[in-house]
């Protein structure tokens, strides 16, 4: 017997579900036709109008002889005579209400069925009436003649001898009827037997096909689950091999990228050296393979963070003038190697020459473009140009590579924006490069809202292109040192108690503070805290939430129920938790301010500036806008994706570039030995640890600006927290660190 695959199984099973609906249907139809008839049947079985109509009968013959009695009496009568008529009076009433009853009532349709029926019932409705008015003068008091009483004595006979006739006529009819029902109870039966009987095969049918639809359908989620299971094993081994291919990719980079960025800067220097002319050959061949490699190195990097969605982009004023001048100067050596001319071509009044974007992407995909052009143009011309339109509304920038290289056919520009596809294998060896740069193109044009596409001849060139909606912006930004020296020289000088446990953000706030002028002690927690009140005064408290031996909220209790000077000094919450819960929380605990961390210098200058003037709540607006003023990057540094480019810029003019990169390294030990707490904790079960040291990780991440960390930590939180999700955060704390410490 063969073996059936799943597949063919839920095939098998879906042709037997078929079959068992029609047969379902068929046998529903059925029985409902057979409902139906047995219904109609049983109630004309019950209907009790025969029995009715026979006693109606009855009556009224009963009556037609009383009434005949009746005009006997009146009629010889020594007695009373007056009496008699009246008697004679109300049977005729009652005869008359009988024969209406008869003809009028329900009864008269079963009546009816029969001729002889009617026609006797007419006749008697005729005797009835034609006497009426012989009734009606003996209501009024008038004795009728004897010729009167003859003539009803006549009609009252005709009359009982009809109503005789109709007994006898409705008794036959029902007879009749009887019988048929009878009949009709014994087709009843036969009908009830039949339907019993393909009721009970039907069942037994559906039993049997049922239980083999189950078993089939058991051994298909039998084999589905098996699938099921091998699909989750083999997407956990996937899943495990991405994260080891990121890792590791970010770590070779990493390792490569230092003694290549050596290299490369050694062979610089020899350059400029008083070489031989043979050596200073050597030296540019080491120079531009490094340069090559570095290149590669760079592109497979990017394409491995777009693979995991972990591109990340920035927004700063664009000059877009500017920019494409200095990418067009920094491509003329390369397009010169291969006898080539560069050309800028841009209107002198662009409307949007300035726009919020993404400077280092946008640079990205013109070098990439550029340097694609020059590299494929020999002895040509590569012009980047820039123009302007409007779609729809929206103010649009299109920006062109155009070369008059080799050009490619239709088949080569399908696998253009394709990973590690290149028009034909021949284009690697002759030209190099890893197939990538247009892939990660196309992906960062995309996430900047924008499309990129192609045009090209063969033998006659190629035009690359990308669009963007742009808005018009002002280029001034905000000169950052100019508002830190303004903000001092306003700024009294306060003592300030600053209550952390993290070592990276005692030194951040104290670095920010004392460039404000402040004089600054640090408490490492809440019992530290108040052992230092014990014995020092204060202008302003800013205190941590959560750290150990005791929290935020249970410190800043206890020095207001100690009273007191610390009692009067103004405690401003300076934590990651940024809940409404949190703040209402300070708020009742004797707090009179919360700010949420990362802190910026000049919102702790907004804070120390609310207290001089005696507001209530000085950090009423919290995380509001300040923090906007520092956005860029306004001290030149590298972009690096996940460390924000504007709290780098703050940290650096406040602390220094060394006391910075002391800050990082500071928060990578403190993150491993947080982490090996974590993992223990998580054994143990200690919820509310975890919960401490996640906030903790996330507070000192935002502090020097690791928004991706932060971000993760803060995140771990909101769930039960897990050994893969701890994991997943150390492996993104291991490889920002690859990125940052050399």
């Amino acid at each position: 017997m063969p073996i059936l695959s799943s597949g063919d199984i839920i095939r098998k099973a879906g042709k037997s579900t078929l079959v068992l609906q029609v047969l379902s249907g068929t046998l529903l139809v059925v029985l409902l036709l057979l409902f139906v008839d047995i219904s109609s049947r049983f109630r004309y079985l019950q209907d009790g109008v025969r029995e009715n109509a026979v006693w109606s009968v009855y009556q009224l013959d009963r009556e037609a002889r009383t009434l005949q009695h009746a005009l006997g009496e009146a009629r010889f009568t020594d007695g009373d005579r007056a009496s008699a008529l009246g008697r004679m009076r109300l049977r005729y009433d009652i005869l008359y209400s009988r024969l209406m009853l008869v003809r009028e009532s329900r009864f008269g349709s079963y009546f009816f069925k029969d001729p002889t029926i009617e026609q006797l019932l007419n006749d008697s409705v005729q005797l009835i009436l034609s006497q009426e008015a012989l009734f009606d003068d003996l209501a009024k008091g008038s004795r009728p003649q004897p010729a009167a009483f003859d003539a009803l004595a006549a009609d009252l006979e005709t009359l009982t001898d009809k109503s005789g006739h109709l007994l006898l006529r409705t008794n036959a009819l029902v007879s009749d009827e009887r019988a048929d029902s009878r009949a009709m109870v014994l087709q009843l039966e036969k009908t009830s037997a039949v339907m019993l009987f393909l009721l009970l095969a039907s069942v037994i049918f559906l039993v049997v096909t049922l239980r083999r639809q189950l078993k089939s359908t058991r051994e298909a989620g039998l084999s589905l689950e098996t699938m099921t299971h091998e699909l989750g094993k083999a997407y956990e081994a996937a899943d495990a091999g991405n994260r080891a291919k990121s890792q590791f990719m970010a770590t070779m980079s990493h390792e490569v990228r230092t003694p290549l960025n050596a290299i490369l800067g050694m062979a610089e220097l020899l350059q400029l050296s008083d070489l031989p002319e043979e050596a200073s050959e050597n030296v540019r061949t080491i120079r531009s393979s490094g340069e090559a490699l570095l290149e590669v190195i760079n592109e497979i990097l990017d394409y491995s963070k777009i693979e995991h969605g972990n591109l990340d982009l920035e927004e700063r004023i664009v000059d877009i003038r500017q920019l494409a001048t200095d990418t067009v100067g920094i491509m003329r050596v390369r397009a010169a190697e291969q006898h080539s001319a560069i050309v800028l071509d841009i209107p002198d009044n662009l409307q949007a020459a300035c726009f919020r974007s993404d400077p280092t992407r946008l640079r990205q995909v013109l070098l990439n473009l550029l340097s694609n052009a020059a590299k494929f143009t020999s002895n040509g011309t590569v012009t980047l140009r820039l123009r302007e339109f409007y779609r729809d509304t929206h103010l649009m920038l299109r920006v062109e590579v155009e070369d008059t290289g080799i050009g490619i056919d239709q088949a080569g520009i399908a696998k253009l924006f394709k990973p590690f596809s290149q028009v034909d294998a021949s284009i690697s060896r002759r030209y190099g490069g890893t197939g990538l740069g247009l892939t990660i193109c196309k992906q960062i044009v995309g996430k900047l809202g924008g499309e990129l596409g192609v045009s090209s001849t063969v033998g006659v060139g190629s035009i690359f292109w990308f669009e963007l909606a742009v808005t018009p912006a002002d280029l001034a930004e905000p000169d950052l040192r100019a508002k830190v020296c303004e903000l001092r020289t306003e700024l009294p000088t306060l003592r300030i108690l600053l209550v952390e446990d993290n070592l990276v953000n005692q030194r951040v706030a104290t670095g920010f503070l004392k460039r404000l002028g402040q004089h600054v002690t640090v408490a490492e927690h809440g019992q530290h805290a108040l052992e230092i009140l014990a014995t020092e005064s204060f202008d302003v408290i800013f205190m941590d939430m959560q750290m150990p031996v005791m929290d935020g909220i249970e410190a800043t209790r206890q020095i207001v129920e100690r009273g007191g000077a610390a009692a009067r000094t103004p405690i401003i919450a300076m934590t990651a938790n940024a809940s409404d819960d949190d703040r209402q929380r300070c708020l009742e605990a004797g707090m009179v301010g919360f700010e949420s961390k990362p802190m910026t210098m000049q919102r702790l200058g907004a804070v120390i500036a609310g207290l001089a003037e005696g507001r209530e709540d000085p950090a009423a607006d919290g995380a509001g806008s300040p923090a906007q003023a520092l956005e860029g990057d306004a001290f030149g540094l590298g972009d690096v994706p996940g460390l924000d480019p504007a709290r780098r810029g703050e940290l650096v003019e406040a602390l220094g570039d060394e006391v910075f990169s002391e800050l990082i390294e500071s928060f990578f030990n403190d993150a491993g030995d947080l982490l090996d707490d974590l993992h223990a904790h998580l054994t143990g079960g200690d919820a509310a640890e975890i919960d401490r040291l996640l906030h903790t990780i996330k507070g000192a991440a935002a502090n020097v600006g690791l928004k991706d960390i932060a971000r993760h930590a803060d995140t771990l939180r909101s769930e039960p927290p897990t050994e893969a999700g701890l994991g997943h955060l150390g492996d993104e704390i291991e490889i920002m660190k690859h990125k940052l410490v050399a």
